[in-house]
């Protein structure tokens, strides 16, 4: 089984996730868009920002959510594992 690294946040009563993503998928929009469809349906949540394991890079389906998330450290976020069924 695969799984998935991921947060959820819920800040000003808005709900996203952001999830953890091969560097190469984030530089992909097709794959990205692929990626984030996924991840609503695995957590359950419609907004979702995509971060780069290692660049850190930002690729999400609503630009002020990316926004909010460029501006918290990733230490910050509550990550927990997912289990892709």
């Amino acid at each position: 089984m695969a799984t998935m690294t991921a947060a959820l946040v819920r800040k000003q009563g808005v709900t996203f996730a952001v999830a953890l993503a091969k560097d190469h998928v984030i530089s992909n929009p097709t794959k990205a868009s692929q990626l984030i469809a996924t991840v609503m349906q695995i957590v359950g949540c419609s907004l979702v920002v995509l971060m780069g394991e290692r660049s850190r890079k930002l690729r999400g389906n609503r630009r002020d959510v990316v926004d909010f998330v460029a501006s918290v450290h990733p230490s910050r976020l509550p990550w927990r594992k997912y289990t892709l069924s």
